[in-house]
């Protein structure tokens, strides 16, 4: 009797602090069966289905605890007086470093809105046949391919994506006999997507965009020796074709990160593939100021592809 007495007094003059929590995975699915222990002793207690725990601490020994499990990294945990309980500890499985503290479904999201910057290539393979009678076969070879590279902005908000985007394209400048022609290539994009997958490394965006090409086909202004003749037949060369198109496909999106993965700025690296529909079949054409009327169409392959680079800014 005077042994019980004896330690029931000893318990009632220790100074015990009773620790209360709950142990997490990286996915804050509670862990159970994991070991929260006071540093440097056998004091020790084991996570119930729901995660949570008890522990008195003898304050003497200190208030540092230990939680470790089976498959998860260590982590050690200090309280003291001003900590609130119950606490929360998250453990992360071994395969993920510490400092990466991220779900493979990573809501690149959570913070808000996240800006765009990016460059990229847009190809459309396109025919002129139609109209190898009125500027020649010479020119609608040049005009056969259509591509542009320029900037694109844009922002994300909950997954749905907005972009603006200008591409100017090659200058290619052709001599026939005296006359040299030049042709540039432009374009204007609107885009709107929907992020379908976005996790830590890979974003997959349904898109629909809207496109507008545009051709200028000119003589060449440096070099004007040429025949009267050819020069009074020819001398108005300065048109400019103009096609809108709409474009359905899919943007697939490597990320790669620059600091922490998951937690700020990232770079990517995207591929892009579509249907591309002509809008107005017959092309705006214009020379000089004047609209020219025509009933030929440009012939558009409909399969077009896309190269970017982008960086992305998470709005903090």
């Amino acid at each position: 009797m005077t042994m019980v007495l004896t330690a029931m007094s000893l318990l009632a003059t220790a100074q015990v602090t009773m620790v209360t929590g709950v142990i997490k995975d990286n996915r804050d699915v509670p862990v159970t069966g994991a070991t929260v222990c006071q540093v440097n002793t056998a004091n020790c207690t084991v996570s119930d289905r729901n995660g949570i725990f008890h522990l008195a601490l003898d304050q003497a020994k200190g208030t540092s605890l230990m939680v470790e499990c089976l498959g998860f990294n260590p982590v050690e945990v200090v309280t003291d007086e001003s900590t609130v309980y119950p606490l929360t500890i998250n453990i992360t499985p071994m395969y993920i470093p510490d400092e990466a503290f991220f779900d493979d479904e990573y809501d690149h999201y959570a913070s808000g809105t996240i800006m765009r910057s990016s460059l990229t290539m847009d190809a459309f393979f396109t025919d002129f046949t139609e109209f190898t009678l009125y500027i020649g076969p010479y020119n609608t070879d040049l005009m056969t391919f259509f591509y542009v590279a320029g900037p694109e902005l844009g922002a994300s908000f909950s997954r749905v994506y907005f972009g603006i985007g200008l591409g100017m394209g090659y200058g290619n400048k052709n001599h026939n006999d005296t006359l040299a022609i030049d042709i540039n290539n432009s374009a204007y994009k609107l885009s709107l997507g929907y992020d379908l997958i976005s996790s830590r490394r890979i974003r997959l965006t349904p898109a629909i965009s809207a496109r507008w090409l545009r051709w200028r086909l000119q003589n060449y202004p440096g070099e004007r020796k040429i025949p009267l003749t050819t020069y009074l037949s020819e001398r108005d060369i300065d048109l400019r074709f103009n096609q809108a198109v709409a474009v359905a496909g899919l943007n697939l999106e490597y990320l790669m990160y620059s600091g922490t993965a998951g937690k700020g700025d990232y770079w990517s690296v995207g591929l892009s593939g579509g249907y591309a529909i002509k809008i107005n079949q017959t092309p705006w054409v214009y020379s000089r100021g004047n609209r020219l009327t025509t009933d030929r169409q440009i012939n558009l392959d409909p399969w077009t592809i896309s190269l970017s680079i982008s960086y992305y800014t998470v709005a903090k």
